[in-house]
Parts: C-alpha cells; structure tokens; sequence
C-alpha cells in the first residue's frame, strides 16, 4: 500500500496538482491513498486547486472531506493549563486573551504559545 500526504494543498502548483490528478485516476494504481489538507478559507485564491477538485468529482473519484472547526474557550484552557503544567484557574486570564487573538484556531494557538 502507498499513502501519500500533502499539507496545504492551497500552495500546490498546477503541475503538481495536475500530476496528483493522474496518480489518483490511474486504475492501474491499487491501494493507493491521497490525503491532502488545504485551507478552505483560502481555496478561492487558488483557481487551479479548485479546478483540481472539480476534476476529482467529474472523474467519480471518491473524496471525503473532514472540516475542522475551531477549539472552544475550554479546549484552548485545558491546552494552556497542559502546556505550562499549571490549573486552569490560574491561566484562565491568560486563556481568554489567547482566545480572543486566536478566534479559537488550534494553529494560531500552539504558535502563540511557542512564540512566547
């Protein structure tokens, strides 16, 4: 079997994606897993990745997407209270400014954190 992963696909030139097109649509090719992640935010700045997906479904090749949302207040809480090994009624001011700065991303919040 071969998995292949690519992280943010909203950066993947259109060789590239054209390339990945034909690896996946190749019949010939057996158990072979595409996973790709990319920001959906940012997939109308990209007109070759949504062409890209669009052939996907043209060619009735089966896609699943997965969204990930935001973490709650609580989840970025229980994060920073983990990470610096202190209880979450001593880092509840802390979590709520990193709440507000983040809007709740996960990314934003892990990079807050080590830029710190």
């Amino acid at each position: 079997p071969i998995i292949l992963f690519l992280d943010d696909l909203q950066w993947a030139d259109e060789l590239s994606l054209q390339l990945i097109s034909a690896l996946v649509a190749d019949m010939e090719i057996s158990h072979f897993l595409f996973i790709a992640s990319y920001r959906d935010n940012e997939i109308h700045n990209t007109p070759s990745l949504v062409a890209f997906l669009e052939e996907l479904k043209r060619k009735d090749i089966t896609t699943t997407d997965i969204n990930v949302d935001c973490i709650s207040r609580r989840d970025v809480s229980e994060l920073i209270s983990d990470t610096i090994n202190l209880p979450q009624h001593l880092t509840k001011s802390f979590s709520d400014i990193v709440y507000k700065k983040t809007g709740g991303n996960a990314l934003f919040v892990t990079q807050f954190l080590q830029s710190l």
